[in-house]
């Protein structure tokens, strides 16, 4: 499992830097600088070692109409626009690249016998950095207080990583929260009472972000919860808890009281259009990776599936929707809600972390480009969705006595 956390934690090594960090004035300018430019590198060799491993092992796909596989159709595609009709071809390859590492390794992971222990270190990374992040954003959240944005909407983070808008933060946030009230209530031991401490946190910055797609996850995942959960009357505050936040700080703190203010798109729509236009210049295969960065002055396309369109067109438009599709489809065919709560042991509380991940991701992905390129989205998309396709044809079983206490 060394192998499989080394090779996740490259990935995460490249996250918040980029092309733009790795020119000749950029690294020579300092160290810092130097480093930041140099990490921009580390998921590309997570690819050669991931391809090392592949050419080595030679492993059967078995990913066939499986919402991983989709994601592979999605990036084949991709490889013949960046590589034919991309305006900078090596830009988008660079992109492709980091996209496809987490997709590797998760390959990896699925591989070995023990495959769900290995998803769950990879969730638990992503755990760590996600809690680091709201640790490290806290102090200037409780600062700015209540009630108040940080200045420009933007959070700083330390290091040269650069700023963080409130939408990034209240990503974090939502996550952290889903994660402390899962464990708070599903895994029974002594440590159980730190995460309500931890939650508390989260939801404050969640709340402070006043960031509607964040809200939208939170009111997405509460009825998530509340399906996975059963009719149970203890978890009835579950709920309302979540809707009076997402009201305070949506509807009352953001939009002041007006529904206009709360549905107005911020200037995506004609975001949307310039990026349709470019669309339907090449509709059937896009303009490889990063093509909004490069057609669109460097404007983001806020929408997951507009964003995979100027990607890969229409063809990979297919793939990248069948991944969610496929991912609900399996979900409600296969019962999961229902028989999600009669698993037990370390899998229970990563499957239905897994499962409210992957609602918020699918929610957010209507207004932000989640998992349609390189980032924290699909850092946590990927080996969720995973998890969920091996849980989801498991029969449910019964663990070994004090199994369930250890599943931190």
């Amino acid at each position: 499992m060394t192998y499989a956390a080394f090779l996740w934690g490259l990935i995460w090594a490249g996250m918040f830097t980029g092309l733009y960090n790795a020119t000749a004035i950029l690294m020579h300018k300092s160290t810092l600088n130097y480093i930041q430019g140099a990490r921009a590198f580390l998921p590309l060799a997570a690819v050669y070692l991931g391809l090392v491993w592949l050419l080595a092992k030679r492993p059967k796909f078995q990913f066939v109409g499986n919402p991983i596989g989709y994601l592979f159709g999605y990036c084949f595609i991709g490889l013949a626009s960046s590589l034919f009709l991309s305006p900078q071809p090596v830009s988008s390859m660079y992109w492709l690249g980091l996209y496809a590492a987490p997709i590797l390794v998760v390959w990896y992971c699925l591989d070995k016998t023990e495959s769900r222990a290995y998803l769950r270190l990879l969730m638990r990374i992503n755990y760590i950095f996600f809690f680091l992040l709201v640790l490290i954003i806290m102090p200037e959240s409780l600062r700015v207080g209540w009630g108040n944005l940080p200045p420009f909407q933007q959070y700083t983070l330390p290091f040269g990583l650069g700023t963080q808008r409130t939408n990034g933060a209240g990503r974090f946030a939502l996550v952290v929260l889903i994660v402390c009230v899962v464990r708070f209530l599903l895994v029974k031991n002594r440590w159980r009472w730190i995460w309500p401490v931890f939650g508390l946190a989260a939801f404050f910055l969640l709340l402070q972000t006043q960031s509607r797609t964040s809200l939208l996850g939170l009111a997405v995942t509460a009825l998530l919860l509340i399906l996975l959960l059963g009719l149970d009357w203890r978890y009835a505050f579950i709920g309302p808890l979540m809707a009076a936040g997402a009201y305070f700080s949506g509807f009352q703190m953001r939009a002041h009281g007006q529904m206009n203010r709360l549905v107005d798109l911020t200037g995506r729509q004609y975001t949307w259009q310039k990026g349709l236009d470019q669309i339907l210049q090449s509709p059937f295969l896009g303009w490889g990776f990063n093509a909004d960065r490069i057609l669109l002055n460097a404007e983001h396309m806020h929408n997951s599936f507009l964003h995979a369109a100027i990607h890969t067109g229409v063809l990979g438009v297919f793939f990248f929707a069948a991944t969610f599709i496929s991912l609900w489809a399996l979900v409600i065919r296969t019962r999961l809600f229902v028989r999600a709560r009669h698993f037990s042991g370390p899998d229970k509380p990563f499957l239905f972390e897994s499962i409210l991940i992957a609602g918020f991701l699918t929610a957010r992905g209507f207004f932000e480009s989640t998992g349609a390129f390189y980032g924290v989205d699909l850092l946590l998309l990927v080996p969720a969705v995973a998890f969920i396709g091996i849980m989801a044809r498991r029969e449910t079983d019964q663990p070994a006595a004090g199994e369930e206490e250890k599943a931190l």
